[in-house]
């Protein structure tokens, strides 16, 4: 295990280094107000590196200067980049024994890694000894939560609550939290992409959607339900971490919706004509919606809700593919897009 001590412990004193004014340094945070000003503004390329990194995954701090990243073998790297100088990259110990990364996010600035070794599965250093497969890890509500989603013996979806000792690095399981499954014996589906503590279930043929957010309705009581009108919804994305709005599409992909989620008013933003949206992003104040590969165009789109008017911001950074990964960083401020060439970092400034 001294191999995944050493790369949390470079990663941490990578990741805990003194931050800059960060309303100066790393632009405003993204809306409505601003999207005209929303352009590239940081890049990171691969080819400036003395190593394969070909997998454009990422995992981000909530400002957007440092990165986890990891290449085909499974090596992982950590990443610091303020926009002024050249990326500087730590390259991490790996084991000789079989290693698999299946996720990582960045906790209070910590890098919490979620894998296989050895046929066993860990989160840092502390092994999973509850026989659940992990499939993805998500922040927690409080600064030390996290929650793992993962499948038990009978190939059911459970949401495992961590908490992790940030001063020894030791976790502890809280608890295991059922899936909510809303929609019954109907034909329904799970909107993909949104992130616990937030679940979405669209029953397609009566196009009723449900929404659970944790800790708030996930006991027998509470869920909300939402009858839409031009459903159902089959594609979204909530605005984290308030979740008070969700944009989403149906499987026609007609037109581009706003659902409130405290009001249950939906709004048309704008016809989509059936363009796919490869990503969709919505600002942190639910304002504005971001689409990223819209139609397979290699370019970054984005919409007022409240006008409905459409911004053309231009290509992202050269890709050989689609896009591997793309998020808004948790402060709201970055539009991040990564590829097998690098990452393009989007701010605004003026």
């Amino acid at each position: 295990m001294r191999h995944l001590c050493a790369l949390v412990c470079l990663l941490v004193s990578l990741l805990l280094a003194p931050a800059a004014n960060i309303a100066q340094e790393y632009g405003e945070a993204i809306s409505a107000e601003n999207l005209q000003r929303l352009r590239s503004h940081d890049r990171i390329d691969f080819a400036g590196f003395d190593i394969k990194l070909k997998i454009g995954w990422f995992a981000a701090n909530d400002d957007a200067t440092e990165f986890v990243l990891f290449d085909q073998s499974g090596e992982i790297y950590g990443i610091s980049y303020s926009g002024d100088s050249q990326p500087g990259l730590n390259r991490l110990e790996q084991s000789a024994q079989p290693f698999a990364l299946i996720d990582g996010i960045q906790l209070q600035g910590e890098p919490v890694i979620l894998h296989q070794l050895d046929g066993q599965y860990l989160i840092n250093e502390n092994m999973l000894r509850n026989g659940h497969v992990p499939i993805a890890l998500f922040h927690g509500i409080s600064e030390d939560d996290l929650f793992v989603e993962a499948t038990d013996d009978d190939g059911q979806t459970q949401f495992l609550h961590y908490w992790l000792d940030r001063k020894t690095g030791d976790l502890s399981l809280r608890d295991a939290i059922p899936f909510p499954d809303r929609a019954g014996d109907a034909p329904a589906m799970r909107l993909g992409r949104i992130n616990f503590p937030v679940v979405m279930v669209s029953a397609l043929a009566e196009s009723m959607l449900y929404f659970d957010i944790y800790p708030d309705s996930f006991g027998e009581f509470g869920v909300k339900e939402f009858q839409l009108v031009n459903g159902p919804a089959v594609f979204g994305v909530v605005n984290a971490p308030a979740a008070s709005h969700l944009a989403w599409t149906n499987p026609s992909r007609e037109e581009l919706n706003l659902l409130d989620l405290g009001t249950g008013e939906n709004r048309i933003v704008a016809a989509l004509d059936g363009a796919y949206p490869q990503y969709l992003l919505l600002s942190k104040d639910g304002s504005a919606i971001l689409a990223v590969n819209l139609d397979f165009q290699p370019a970054v789109v984005a919409w007022n809700v409240e006008s409905g008017q459409r911004y053309d911001l231009g290509p992202y950074r050269e890709c050989g593919r689609i896009p591997d990964n793309v998020e808004l960083s948790r402060d709201g401020r970055a539009l991040i897009i990564g590829c097998d060439t690098g990452l393009d970092i989007w701010r605004v400034f003026e």
